[in-house]
This record gives C-alpha cells, structure tokens and sequence, in this order.
C-alpha cells in the first residue's frame, strides 16, 4: 500500500518500499538462474566481489550478433542475484553493441544517482545501500566480459 502525504503525493519511503519489494521478487524467482546452455555460440565469465564474496558465472549464447539468451550461476547475495535477474531479463534479444551500450548506462546510473526506468526500477533500492552498489553491478560487469570475449 502507498502512503501518501498531505498533498495526497505518494511518499519517497513508499517508492522505496515499492522498489526493495520488486527486488526481493527478483531475488526469489530470479530470471535465468541455473539454467545451462550449450554449443559453440555460448560464451562465459566468471565474476568475483571480494568485498563480500559473491561468486557469480554468466553465460550467453550469441546468434547472429545477437544475444539470444543469457542466463547467470553461483553464489550471491539477494542484490546480486536480483540484479543478474533483471539483467538477463534486459539484455535477451539485444544485440552485443546495444547491450554493451545498456550496461554503460548502468554502471553510470549508479555512479550518477540517476534513477532508474522500467524493469530495472527496483535497482533504485540500492541507492540508499552504496557499499552494496558492487553487488549489483557484478552480474553486469561480468556480462560485459562475456560480450567483449571473442569479439
């Protein structure tokens, strides 16, 4: 439920809550976690946050110039593992530039405090937890090696 002020506007603690809810969603029944891929067209990388211990392998396959799926392994917190969830959820179907061009817009949205759109609104949650931000970039840094890998 909302809360609202006086001026019947919706409260930021309210937004927050809205947004740590999708999160934790996210988190719950991630999107591409554990699946396997094969065949030639799949390339993977393996990402590591020392500052807590996340572990995370990402794996795309790659037609055409395109990422046909994405999907993420390991062991995480439930910011990570939400924020892989969302990634492999954006970045299907782009091709490798577009992707490569969204995972940009990431990484400067945090560095920024630019609030996210869309489905990545819940990553808005994380502004207010600045040490866990490397939580939630790993997935896509990882991802970034996998684009780059091979050219």
């Amino acid at each position: 439920m909302l809360q609202t002020n006086s001026n019947n506007s919706v409260e930021p603690l309210a937004i927050s809550k809205l947004y740590h809810q999708a999160l934790l969603r996210h988190h719950k029944k991630p999107i591409g976690f554990d699946v396997t891929l094969s065949g030639k067209q799949v390339r993977s990388a393996d990402g590591e946050n020392p500052e807590c211990g996340d572990e995370i392998t990402v794996n795309a396959k790659l037609e055409s110039g395109a990422i046909s799926n994405i999907v993420f392994s390991g062991e995480s917190c439930a910011i990570c593992r939400a924020s892989a969830s969302m990634m492999c959820e954006k970045l299907v179907s782009m091709t490798t530039k577009q992707a490569l061009a969204v995972i940009n817009d990431v990484e400067q949205s945090f560095n920024e405090q630019k609030l996210f759109e869309g489905n990545l609104s819940p990553l808005n949650s994380v502004f207010s937890l600045p040490i866990r931000q490397q939580c939630a970039l790993l997935p896509w840094r990882t991802a970034v090696q996998v684009l780059e890998a091979g050219g």
